[in-house]
Order: C-alpha cells, then structure tokens, then sequence
C-alpha cells in the first residue's frame, strides 16, 4: 500500500504499537541508567527538575508515535537531541555545576523544559491542521535521476577529500560549496540507502555507492568532529529501515559501538591534531596509525584500558557534550554581572542570506557563538579564532532577551518545525517537500550552534534543492490519491455524506482517466471484508457512476457524462481526508 493516514505519505516499517512499545522502554530505561551511573546523591530538587525536563523532551515523541501527529517527527527529535546535552549531566553531577546553588541549576532545567512544551503545543496547532491531499507533487524520477544523485554522493565525498584546499579561495566560496555539497549528498544518500532497502539499485551502484558513504563517513570520522558524522550515519540508517521495512540490529549495534569509543577518545586526539601549534590534518596513508592511537585513547578513557588510579572517569568523557552548566552560568551573570545583548547577536542574520559574491563583508554564520564566548569571558578577542564553545538557541535568547526571548523562540521554532512538518504530510517519499523535511531534520540535530548557524544551513539546504529539483524532480501524480480515495470510499460505505461523495466523485475521475479505478474498487472489497462490514448492499454499478462498488447517495445523483466529462477538466488539485481537524 502506498502511504498511511497516520504517517502521510509513508510507511513504516512497524505498527504504532509497536512504536509505543520501543517508546515505553527507552521511556524507563534512559532514566535507570543515567541514575544508575551517577556519581553523586542525587537531591529531589534536581531529580524533580529533571524529571520535568525529561518530559518534555518526549512528550513531542509520544505524540507522534501514538499518530496524533503525522508527517516526519523533526520536532519530537529536535526534543530529544537535549537529552545528552542537559538531563544526563544534570543527574549524573557535572563537574561545574558544583559551583551553583540547587534553585540556580533547577531555573536553567525548568527554562529549557518551558522553551521546548511552548514550541510544542505550536508545533502540534501547525501539524494537527487538516491538510489538503495535493494530487500531483514535484517528486523525483528515479529513472533520470539514479545517475544525477550518485554523482551527488561523489561530490560530497570530492568536498571532503578537498576541504582544506576549498577553504584557501575564501570562507564565502568555502561556505557555499560546503552547504551545496553537503545537502545535495545527503539527498543521495538518503535516497539510495531507501532504494536499497527495496530492492531497486543495482549491484554495482549499490558496490560504488556503498564505497563512497564509507570514504566519507571516514574523511568526517577523521575530522574529529563527530557531529558531523551523526547525521550522515543516521539518515542512512533511517532511509534503510523505511525502505526495506527491516532493522539491521548487528550493524547499528557495531556502528554505535565505535562512535562510543571514538567519542571517548577524541579530546586527546584535538589536543594533539587540533590545538597544537604544530598540528596537521592525517593524510590517507597515516590513517590506520591515526585511528589506532584514537580507539586507544577512547579505551583508556572509558576505563577499559587500565585498573585502578589509572582508570579515567567515565562521566568526564559525558561531560564534554554538556551545556546545561553554560546554561546556567548566562542565567546567573545576566543581568547581574553583564547586560543583555539585546538583540545584537541576531542582527547580522539577514546579511548571511546574501551570497558572499554580492556582500563581501557580511559576517560569519558562528558570529554568534563568538560573540557569546567573549560576552561572557569564556574566550579571548585571540581565543575565539582557535576554539569554539557550543552554545545552542535557547542559551542565545536568554542572553539577548531573558525570558522574553526564550518565549519567542519557542513560539518561533514551533511554528517553523510544524510548517515543515506539513509539508511531509499526504505526499510520498521522493517528493520536495518530504525531502526538505529530511534535510531539516540534518541541520536540527546539529543544535550545538547559535541561530545564525542554524539559519544559514537551512537556508543553505533549500537553495540546494530547489536548485537539484529543476534537474531531478518533474510534476507527477500523488500515489497517496489512491490510498486516501480508498479510505473515503470506505467511509461512505458506512455513512452516506453528499460533500465527502462530490470529493469522491472528483477524485475518481481524475484516477479513472489514469486508468486505477479499477485497482481502488478491487482495494475496497478487500478493506470491507477484512473489517467485517456487514448489511451494506452494493448496488450494480453505472457506467457513469464511481466505478468503486459503490452506492450513491439520494443527495449524490449519478453524474452524466457530460457532467463528469466537466469534472475531469475542471479536477481539483487537492482534496481533504475527514471532516474534522487533524481527522
């Protein structure tokens, strides 16, 4: 069956019972471990605080996998990505946070909690609306474009291999490729990985395209910036469940594995490639020394490597992914001890949507987060240009505008992440609007960045496909049509209603003229005997009538042909499943 009602226009893999199920167990066991490896006594202050932040980081999720919410579920993992960075470190006792009092550390978790149930309910108010079923969407046509999008992989893994090359011509040029290269290929991969789960590739581009993911998941891996590696990982682990409909549990299970090690090990490995004076970037040949010394240190690090004193402490390891300490050093130091930025980390925005080539002096997209280092005494005016120091949105509008600001962020990305949402709804896969979801979703996880980062990416990200649209998608039927048309058949069975049958009326005549009315008809019989409909009496169908085994109603007359003749010239361009809002 082509598209679900619960998740637009795609098909998962498993049932909403069983989402629930994986739901309630991460639910309970995410928890018990993170108190189970604490390293201190947890007071009831911070495990009541945490508990309220643990919260709302999943109750966008629980609204999704319940299928309250359709389309793709950025907003719920645009939550959960502040799951690491603020509740684990808040139970567990980050080191800094000892310097703060316990109604101190409790504001910055009841603050983010706040922000991320604001930008829920309007996430939920943009998502939950009645969407129209579009009947034709710009989509991909794999025949043309199977080609086109492996040479698209090839890019990114061609920017990798050169990005300290780019990057002498300039940060503007730098900048441009970089987001160009970077979405198109993540477009690729994402599309290739769910043709291979079907089935649909063929060996040999399915050979070169699986050497190409791993050249660049290793050049990324290399870079020692793994937060870059994520997204790439995980949108082809993603692409490959929806499309085979299967989970591979031993390659994630090894893949995870590793970037735990790697993640141990990597702040010895900047201290050494990074931050040195004398630092360079490994070659290829170097490699194999290169990621030896790296799991090396990751071992050690994870207190795998050596017994006693020597063993390293875990939680340091967890500690390096931590904001909720910056969080509430800008909370304690704003207004007190410095003022707030009052917008001025968010003025030169706009400027960043400008090509470099037409304002050659606009700012960098990580202005912010420089301005936040020196704002608050982290780094030097000569520190800043070496290191970065993550801070994320919600940190970013407090320091401009206190809590006014987090408010408006919150009613800001709610509605920007529900927008976006809709697009994924009632439309197939390979569409634009699903893929801009899934791009979305690539530049959401990677909140360890101001907004001008996150704005730039985004903006970055749709130029880039709108630009691959014109060359990879044309303007095709919506095979969602047929399942919904299906659905509505089904429920005018049940309950005559002369609106619901007009929309039907047109809705066929447009899939007659593509030649599936007899496929809808046959797929009703079946959803009527599996749901056990009884005493519907089915009337001999007309030669003008639906052609879907169905009786019209007294308010409904059977068109003429010259009526629907009419209809089919003058079809609509959308229709709406249910009469009610979200139905």
């Amino acid at each position: 069956m082509e598209g679900s009602p619960d998740i637009g226009g795609v098909t998962l893999p498993f049932s909403r019972n069983t989402l629930l199920k994986v739901f309630w167990a991460f639910a309970i066991i995410y928890p018990i471990h993170t108190l189970w490896s604490a390293r201190q006594d947890l007071s009831f202050e911070l495990f009541l605080s945490g508990l309220v932040l643990y919260g709302a980081c999943l109750l966008p999720a629980w609204f999704w996998c319940t299928g309250r919410i359709q389309g793709l579920p950025i907003y719920p993992i645009f939550a959960i990505s502040f799951l690491p960075k603020y509740l684990t470190p808040l139970w567990q006792g980050h080191t800094l946070l000892k310097q703060y009092t316990l109604l101190e550390i409790a504001t910055a978790a009841w603050t983010v909690a706040g922000c991320l149930l604001i930008g829920m309910l309007f996430w939920q108010q943009m998502a939950v609306r009645s969407v129209g079923v579009p009947q034709a969407v710009r989509m991909i046509n794999m025949k043309r474009a199977e080609n086109i999008l492996l040479w698209c992989v090839f890019g990114e893994l061609l920017f990798e291999s050169l990005m300290l090359l780019l990057y002498q011509f300039g940060s503007g040029g730098f900048s441009a490729v970089r987001g160009f290269a970077t979405a198109a290929g993540r477009m690729g991969i994402f599309v290739f990985c769910y043709q291979i789960g079907q089935g649909k590739i063929s060996p040999f581009k399915k050979t070169v395209f699986l050497l190409m993911l791993s050249v660049i998941v290793i050049q990324e891996t290399a870079s020692l910036v793994l937060a870059t590696v994520i997204p790439t990982v995980g949108l082809a682990f993603a692409a490959y469940v929806l499309g085979s409909g299967k989970i591979p549990w031993k390659v994630m299970a090894g893949t995870l594995a590793i970037l735990t090690v790697l993640h141990a090990g990597k702040f010895e490995m900047r201290q050494k490639y990074l931050f040195n004076e004398d630092a360079r970037q490994a070659a290829w040949h170097e490699y194999p020394a290169y990621f030896t010394e790296w799991v090396e240190h990751g071992v050690r690090n994870l207190g795998m490597g050596k017994p006693g004193e020597e063993r390293r402490d875990v939680s340091s390891v967890k500690e390096r992914g931590s904001l909720i300490h910056l969080m509430v050093m800008i909370q304690t130091m704003t207004p007190d001890k410095v003022p707030f930025l009052e917008g001025e980390s968010y003025k030169f925005i706009p400027a960043l949507l400008i090509p470099r080539v037409l304002s050659p002096k606009k700012a960098q997209s990580h202005t912010g987060n420089m301005m936040l280092s020196l704002h608050y005494g982290i780094l030097s005016e000569e520190g800043i240009w070496k290191t970065s120091v993550g801070f994320d949105p919600v940190m970013e509008a407090y320091a401009n505008y206190g809590y006014l600001g987090v408010l408006i962020l919150a009613v800001i990305i709610g509605f920007f992440l529900g927008w976006v949402t809709r697009l994924t709804i009632h439309v197939p896969m390979l569409s634009f609007g699903f893929m801009f979801g899934v791009l979305i979703i690539g530049t959401t996880i990677s909140s360890f960045n101001t907004m001008g980062v996150y704005v730039t990416s985004t903006w970055q990200s749709f130029l880039a496909l709108a630009a691959l649209s014109l060359v990879l998608m044309s303007k095709e039927n919506n095979p969602v049509w047929k399942y919904y048309a299906q659905k509505l058949a089904e429920k005018l069975r049940l309950r005559p209603d002369p609106k619901l049958t007009k929309t039907l009326d047109e809705v066929s005549s447009v899939l007659k003229k593509d030649d599936q009315s007899r496929d809808i008809g046959y797929g009703i019989s079946d959803i009527e005997r599996d749901s056990g409909v009884k005493g519907l009496r089915e009337e001999k169908k007309e030669e003008a009538g639906l052609g879907l085994g169905i009786s019209p109603s007294p308010q409904s007359p059977i068109p003429d042909p010259a009526a629907t003749a009419a209809v089919r010239n003058d079809r609509p361009k959308r229709f709406v499943y249910g009469e009610k809002k979200g139905h």
